[in-house]
C-alpha cells in the first residue's frame, strides 16, 4: 500500500478517535485507564502519529459503545489501492503474540533487546518444557495471553526435551499450525535435520555478535508479520 494512503487512514481514524472520545466527555487518561495503555499513547494514536492496532481499536470501539466500522465511515479511498493491500494493512495493524521458550535469561534479555523496535508485538516467555503446555493447552501459566501466532524455541531447555516439545505441538491439531522457530545455541547438523523433520519453520542460531543475532531475529519477525499471512490471522 502506498505511504499516502496509509497517511489518509491514520488521520482519518485519529480523528474519528478524538471526535468520539471528546463527544462521550471522556479524558486521555482515562480512556487509557480503560484500555490499559498510556494516555501518551492514545494522545498519538488521535494525532496519527501511531497507528492503531485493531486489537486496540475494537477495545476503543467497546468503550465508546460504537461499532468498529464506525471508525472508518465516510473516509474516502482508492478502493483498488486499498482492497488489494487489505490482507497485509490488517495484520501489520494487529497484535503479534510471541511465545518464547527460553530458560536462559541473559538469552530471554537478548531476544526482547532485539525485538523492541517492534511496536505489535506481545511476548510471554515461558522457562521449560511444561510450561509450554500450561499455556497452549491448560491455560493455567498466564490466562490473559492469547493463542501465540508464533512460538520462538530453544531445544536445551528443562523438565522437557525441546525436540520432544516441538514434535507435540505439532501433533495437536490446536496448535500444529502455529509456525515455531528455534532459537539455540546449537549448530549440530543432526539436530537441524531433526527439528525441520519435526515440524520446526527455521532455525536461528544464537551468537556472540549481537548485531549478526539481532538482524536474523528481526528478519524471522518481519517474514511472518509482513511477507506471509499467519495462520491465525488469515481472512
Amino acid at each position: 500500500m502506498r505511504s499516502l494512503t496509509l497517511s489518509s487512514i491514520d488521520k482519518f481514524i485519529g480523528k474519528q478517535l478524538r471526535e468520539k472520545r471528546l463527544k462521550r466527555g471522556m479524558t486521555l487518561s482515562y480512556v487509557a485507564s480503560k484500555v490499559g495503555l498510556s494516555y501518551q499513547q492514545i494522545q498519538k494514536y488521535e494525532q496519527s502519529i501511531t497507528k492503531v492496532s485493531a486489537a486496540t481499536l475494537y477495545k476503543l470501539s467497546a468503550l465508546y459503545d460504537v461499532g468498529i466500522e464506525k471508525f472508518f465511515e465516510g473516509i474516502s479511498l482508492d478502493v483498488g489501492i486499498y482492497d488489494n493491500s487489505r490482507k497485509k494493512f490488517d495484520q501489520e495493524a494487529e497484535e503479534i503474540n510471541i511465545l518464547m521458550v527460553e530458560d536462559n535469561p541473559a538469552d530471554e534479555i537478548t531476544i526482547r533487546k532485539a525485538l523492541k523496535d517492534f511496536e505489535n508485538l506481545n511476548i510471554l516467555c515461558v522457562h521449560d518444557g511444561i510450561q509450554v503446555f500450561q499455556v497452549l493447552r491448560y491455560k493455567t501459566l498466564c490466562t490473559d495471553f492469547q493463542r501465540p501466532d508464533i512460538i520462538f524455541l530453544d531445544l536445551f531447555i528443562p523438565r522437557r526435551e525441546g525436540l520432544n516439545v516441538l514434535k507435540e505441538i505439532k501433533r495437536d491439531r490446536e496448535t500444529q499450525d502455529i509456525p515455531i522457530v528455534v532459537v539455540t545455541s546449537s549448530i549440530n547438523q543432526e539436530l537441524i535435520d531433526k527439528a525441520y523433520k519435526a515440524g520446526a519453520s527455521g532455525y536461528i542460531r544464537k551468537s556472540f555478535d549481537f548485531s549478526s543475532f539481532r538482524s536474523d531475529i528481526i528478519n524471522c519477525v518481519k517474514y511472518w508479520t509482513e511477507v506471509v499471512t499467519l495462520p491465525t490471522k488469515a481472512r
